[in-house]
């Protein structure tokens, strides 16, 4: 069997496009890490989402691209068609044959696990916050001390309307104006819902090593953006007393077995490393001129759009 079957659509779609995206991700690592943090969020997101838009990419086979781009055709293509240039008898013949309608099958099947996964996380936390029963006081919703919940509950919660709840000890709090300002910038940035696009979308892959750094990145630059938006507002020091009042009252919590609300995105979240928001807050804050910003946008757009319908 020759190896023209490593430049089967399918192939190309369940192996080279999330290895080449992943592998550019961690590449470019050093250069990114200098990029402020709404720009370094956004990159992860596009990098996460890349094999998922290459699958999405429609094959149309009367069009001028089609013919400028004779490989590239759609995942159902792969279903239908299998290796026809070697002897069906050959054990390799078959083996490939084999390997044809995983790399077909299963990334098909991955997405539709993944999502359908996300999709009941997110179900489970709203009825979660159902049953905390919160009361509305203007944007905020508030969640009493008596309803089960940790004290220290800040998160922001729902895809695409999202909500902020606070437990009543943090709405009171001093810190309640640099916690409030936090969680306004993950809900005005839709960060619940491009979190959980990138997670799904990236999970799907789960045979791809490297991933999980991607994920890692992105919810620290969700953090980060969210902490410089408070900062900019309250200064880095009213910043740096809510998270360590967040840190003393989750200690606390964590230690009468109370866990927070899953499915969002915390003031706190115990999987983002502290180390790293504290010493942003030390460091002078990191922008972008507006043309910068917008540039380095429409690189990782054309990137991704590359990528998608290259590979």
């Amino acid at each position: 069997m020759s190896a023209n079957w490593l430049g089967y659509p399918q192939v190309m779609l369940a192996a080279w496009c999330p290895l080449a995206t992943v592998g550019a991700w961690h590449l470019l690592r050093r250069l990114t890490l200098r990029l402020p943090p709404r720009e370094r969020f956004t990159l992860a997101v596009a990098a996460a989402l890349t094999p998922l838009l290459a699958v999405a990419v429609p094959y149309l086979p009367h069009s001028p691209l089609r013919e400028a781009l004779p490989w590239r055709a759609p995942i159902a293509w792969g279903i239908s068609n299998g290796i026809t240039d070697a002897d069906p008898a050959h054990v390799l013949s078959a083996l490939g044959s084999q390997l044809i309608l995983a790399a077909s099958v299963v990334p098909l099947v991955s997405l539709a696990v993944s999502f359908a996964a996300g999709a009941l996380r997110v179900a489970r936390t709203a009825r979660t916050v159902t049953m905390l029963a919160p009361r509305q006081c203007g944007g905020i919703w508030i969640v009493d001390d008596d309803a089960g919940s940790p004290r220290s509950l800040a998160s922001t919660v729902g895809l695409v309307r999202p909500r902020i709840i606070l437990a009543a000890a943090v709405a009171e709090s001093a810190e309640a104006s640099a916690i409030i300002r936090h969680e306004r910038a993950h809900a005005r940035a839709h960060h619940p819902l491009w979190i959980f696009l990138a997670t799904c979308a990236l999970r799907s892959w789960w045979w791809i090593p490297g991933r999980k750094a991607i994920l890692g990145e992105m919810r620290l630059a969700a953090e980060l953006r969210a902490d410089q938006e408070a900062r900019e507002t309250y200064g880095a020091a009213a910043v740096a007393r809510a998270l360590c009042a967040q840190i003393e009252a989750g200690s606390r919590a964590a230690g009468r077995g109370l866990a927070p609300v899953g499915g969002g995105i915390a003031f706190l979240d115990p999987g983002v490393e502290l180390t790293h928001r504290a010493r942003a807050l030390a460091d002078p804050l990191r922008t972008l001129p507006a043309w910068q910003a917008w540039s380095v946008r429409a690189v990782i757009v054309a990137a991704v759009g590359a990528a998608a319908i290259l590979l």
